[in-house]
């Protein structure tokens, strides 16, 4: 069975329409936090205990009352947020090369982090990021990651509940883009949870 896949995807890279969808699982592996532990840290800064579990509205509803009790202040938001990942200290996993050597036409990724960008610098190959509407018209054919959930360097991430209620009216074209690569790529998701 897994044969039969792997050779699917080899054949996929060789007709340059393979899609890596990257999830938090591959970033774990580098030591970023997990959502749960980013929630865990935003409750600490409520002053709320952690949960042993969290429902899917609390992923949603603990950083839009994080974002409240700093009276939407945007920059005291995003150096928090900044801190929990301190991205200048993670570096790319083993997963991270073995992707890149399968040479996908594109990766998508929910991650926040540049662990992608990194590993693709560190292995000598070029792969744009696309981490905002206005940067969709600038892969010219590239090979590209297209974080789909924006990153930390944009200051547009996708976090607190507002964010994904007006997804689509902040990321229109990113959101065209990742429907059309569903329906022309073979994507393979890696790092996700049976609860994503």
């Amino acid at each position: 069975m897994y044969s039969e896949i792997f050779k699917k995807v080899v054949e996929a890279s060789q007709k340059n329409n393979l899609t890596f969808f990257v999830g938090a699982g591959v970033s774990k592996l580098s030591n970023a936090p997990k959502w749960s532990e980013l929630i865990d840290s935003l409750c600490a800064e409520l002053g709320h205990g952690k949960k042993d579990y969290y429902s899917s509205e609390d992923y949603l509803r603990i950083p839009q009352m994080y974002y409240y009790s700093v009276n939407e202040n945007l920059d005291r938001y995003y150096s928090f947020v900044d801190k929990c990942f301190d991205c200048s200290n993670l570096q790319p996993n083993l997963v991270h090369k073995m992707l890149l050597d399968l040479s996908p036409s594109s990766f998508i990724t929910t991650n926040f982090d540049d662990l992608l960008e990194k590993s693709s610098a560190q292995n000598c190959l070029s792969y744009k990021s696309i981490a905002c509407d206005k940067e969709v018209s600038e892969i010219h054919g590239d090979k590209y990651i297209l974080k789909i959930h924006g990153d930390l360097q944009h200051r547009n991430i996708v976090l607190k509940e507002e964010d994904y209620l007006n997804y689509s009216e902040n990321f229109k074209l990113i959101e065209t883009l990742l429907k059309s690569i569903f329906s022309t790529n073979t994507v393979v998701m890696i790092g996700y949870g049976l609860n994503d």
